[in-house]
């Protein structure tokens, strides 16, 4: 199970856009994951993309994270 898992106690705990990002994260890693399955490769173009988009949550997620760290201080 990843660490991101999308659970409704841990989820409640992020502020919302930080929540939002945590759910998108694991429904592309997901899609991610079914559509490796079915194309029984890493390179596949549908893959990459998806690779791409989760990437791009994941940074967002760091930069918010960190933000958030910042903003306690």
């Amino acid at each position: 199970m990843s660490s991101l898992h999308a659970d409704a106690s841990i989820i409640s705990h992020y502020p919302n856009g930080v929540a939002d990002l945590v759910e998108e994260i694991d429904r592309l890693r997901k899609a991610m994951t079914e559509t490796f399955l079915q194309e029984h490769s890493l390179i596949a173009d549908s893959v990459m993309e998806l690779s791409r988009q989760l990437d791009l949550k994941i940074n967002e997620y760091m930069k918010q994270v960190l933000l958030s760290r910042e903003g306690v201080r």
